[in-house]
């Protein structure tokens, strides 16, 4: 999630403080102004003031930087949704042979390249 989005969310403010930034980048409060004064000491002053930043520009930019320094990249995530409807018996029957044709091309290889103790923990079609 962008800082700006975050700070919306969870603060109910567009106003970038100090305190965020720990929170956002689950990391102390040194090791963020450490790298903050590497860049700007003036930085680390304006976040701490009370008045805070509102500016998307540079709240992007920093968001930049220390996401890069943190280690902490944006990810993504795979949703799955499970539907429950009735299926026709010839599709259900369609659907067991693909699997069982599935599990023997499977078995097939892992016998091939020797591989002992293996299972088929979980199987489905996307």
């Amino acid at each position: 999630m962008r800082l700006q989005d975050w700070i919306q969310q969870y603060h109910g403010t567009e106003i970038l403080h100090f305190d965020h930034l720990c929170e956002y980048l689950d990391a102390t409060p040194f090791e963020i102004k450490s790298h903050l004064d590497q860049i700007s000491p003036e930085i680390t002053g304006v976040l701490k003031f009370e008045g805070g930043v509102d500016d998307d520009a540079f709240i992007t930019k920093l968001e930049h930087h220390l996401l890069n320094r943190f280690n902490k990249r944006r990810k993504k995530v795979k949703v799955t949704i499970e539907v429950e409807l009735p299926l026709p018996e010839e599709a259900y029957n369609f659907c067991q042979r693909e699997r069982f044709s599935m599990i023997e091309r499977v078995t097939r290889y892992m016998e091939e390249q020797n591989v002992k103790d293996w299972r088929i923990v979980n199987m489905r079609r996307i």
